[in-house]
């Protein structure tokens, strides 16, 4: 290669031209699922941050702990004034006993409920289905528009058993409108993303 001589023009600007040359070279021996592992291999940025993970896990387990010990203490002191009480002598309930009337009483707001939880389930399996796909490799992550579809897709597949859950837990509430719930329930999730909605 010969060098290249560099003269100023009349009026004291210099200019440098830029070149540069591709070749490339097909390599039929990648396979196509590990055809990202080369450029993911080079990144610098994939270095596990272990102690930040240990540093979470050990605040989580401290804090869960916490909140079981407050618990016991406070079962523990319930659970022994009811065996200092006689149990022939009729008293106001307390404590934990006062619980036991409002499990298995159905919400106000029924419908509502299940309708968030029908489409909350439509939406976890939605997303649950298209990360696990993507973690296999099936989505090439050069088409950009595949993902997306994958979603929509997938958000249509799940619609029966979304509208299955709420009518299910609808009924078990002792609702009426269970259609009118599975209805909602197919319409939730579009309302709140339209770009008409409005509250």
């Amino acid at each position: 290669s010969q060098a290249l001589a560099l003269e100023f023009d009349s009026a004291g600007s210099l200019t440098v031209p830029y070149t540069y040359s591709v070749s490339w070279v097909e390599n039929n021996k990648v396979e196509w699922a590990s055809r990202w592992d080369y450029l993911l291999n080079s990144s610098n940025q994939v270095n596990v941050q272990w102690y930040s993970i240990l540093n979470s896990i050990v605040i989580v387990l401290f804090l869960s702990g916490m909140v079981a010990m407050i618990l016991l203490r406070t079962l523990h002191r319930d659970i022994a004034r009811y065996n200092q009480l006689d149990p022939e002598d009729p008293q106001e309930e307390f404590g934990w006993k006062l619980v036991h009337g409002d499990v298995f009483r159905p919400p106000r707001k029924g419908m509502m409920l299940s309708v968030l939880i029908g489409s909350g389930a439509q939406v976890f399996m939605m997303v649950s289905i298209t990360l696990v796909v993507s973690c296999l490799g099936f989505l090439y992550p050069g088409n950009r528009g595949f993902l997306l579809s994958m979603g929509v897709v997938m958000y249509v597949c799940f619609g029966s058993p979304a509208g299955y859950f709420a009518a299910r837990i609808y009924k078990s509430f002792g609702g009426e409108k269970w259609k009118s719930n599975v209805i909602l329930t197919a319409f939730f999730v579009l309302r709140l993303f339209s770009p008409s909605s409005s509250f």
